[in-house]
């Protein structure tokens, strides 16, 4: 079912290597994007208005999400933020809906030093957080108000990150960041489950951050210009994404991308849009034998692993590659002969943070 879903979704959105959708499909989906819009613009409304209240936190809160569903990069732009403030000498808690973990009530994952609960009892993003993330506690829990006061009274950090949090009204933030992909910013423009949007596009005429993830000079610049000019109440910035290097398992030791330029590797992901993990793998010189796609969140099992490892002994692999994220989820489980290769992001704001945003420790975050 997840996979004829997902093959739908892609034709409605109108995916370069997907059939166009047919009229039906179209009309149908499009009736549903209508109901789904009203309800999102009705919700956020009620928000906005004051009609419905929020609550608010002890210490200044700054949500990362996104407008668009799958594959943005909350992941990495959340561990890049928390990074550089805690680099400035901010005190940093992160609060995250816990998707994929086994758990809706409030939890710590991590209290900087310490990692109490990996996948599956927490979820895949929150633990891969927890392990980039040494000094920053990670707390995880359907009810984010609930979770940010337990970030609170544990730790007493100067800032929160809220991941994942734009649709999350309950909470007030005193900083909205939206993430949107520099390919298409927008998607094909239509709301769910039509297009890729959650919210109408309207809901970014809003002071907030934008940030164009995956952003290349000589493709976006154009793209950069248009949201920028889209949206003048916003600070458009840009962040750059590459691989920067690979831990070989067992071992746990760092090679660099070129030692594996030269290997025969077979690819493995679960995430929301594979296709963009087999492109940076050929970017940075690493061409796959095989490659395979599995759903996002996907939870290996021992079946799996014993699968991936035969087929990959049959293609004559000296190993298997795979994301940070992916390696997360697995909970450093694998079988077979054959090594695996984890390969990390690295991310690069190109632009000045706007200082003013955040008050005290949070305007020291620019370069």
């Amino acid at each position: 079912m997840k996979s004829w879903w997902h093959q739908t979704f892609r034709r409605l959105q109108g995916e370069p290597d997907s059939p166009p959708p047919g009229m039906a499909l179209r009309t149908g989906a499009a009736a549903l994007a209508w109901l789904y819009g009203l309800g999102a613009w009705g919700r956020r409304r009620l928000y906005d208005r004051g009609w419905l209240s929020t609550s608010r936190l002890p210490c200044p809160v700054l949500s990362i999400g996104n407008l668009a569903v799958g594959g943005v990069g909350k992941t990495p732009i959340t561990g890049m933020l928390a990074q550089r403030w805690q680099t400035a000498g901010c005190r940093v808690a992160i609060v995250s809906r816990g998707y994929g973990g086994k758990h809706s009530a409030p939890r710590i994952i991590s209290n900087g030093s310490r990692i109490f609960r990996k996948p599956p009892q927490a979820g895949d993003e929150a633990y891969l957080l927890a392990l980039q993330l040494p000094g920053i506690p990670i707390i995880t829990g359907a009810d984010r108000h609930r979770a940010g006061l337990l970030a609170w009274k544990s730790f007493h950090p100067d800032l929160i990150l809220l991941d994942d949090g734009f649709q999350h009204f309950q909470l007030h933030r005193d900083v909205d960041v939206v993430l949107l992909d520099a390919d298409r910013p927008l998607g094909n423009g239509c709301l769910l489950p039509r297009g890729p949007l959650r919210e109408p596009i309207g809901t970014l005429a809003r002071p907030l951050v934008l940030i164009l993830t995956r952003y290349e000079a000589h493709r976006h610049q154009n793209s950069w210009e248009e949201v920028r000019a889209t949206f003048p109440q916003a600070i458009v910035l840009r962040a750059v994404f590459r691989l920067s290097h690979a831990v070989r398992y067992p071992g746990a030791y760092r090679v660099s991308l070129a030692d594996l330029s030269g290997l025969r590797l077979v690819a493995v992901a679960g995430l929301a849009r594979p296709q963009l993990f087999a492109a940076s793998l050929q970017e940075a010189g690493i061409i796959s034998k095989e490659f395979f796609p599995f759903p996002d969140h996907h939870l290996f099992t021992g079946a799996d692993l014993a699968e991936l490892g035969a087929a990959a002994c049959r293609l004559g692999a000296e190993g298997l590659v795979t994301t940070a994220k992916d390696w997360a989820r697995l909970g450093g489980m694998r079988t077979g002969p054959l090594p695996w290769y984890v390969v990390h992001l690295q991310v690069n704001l190109l632009d000045d943070w706007p200082e003013h945003l955040l008050p005290e420790c949070g305007r020291i975050l620019s370069d």
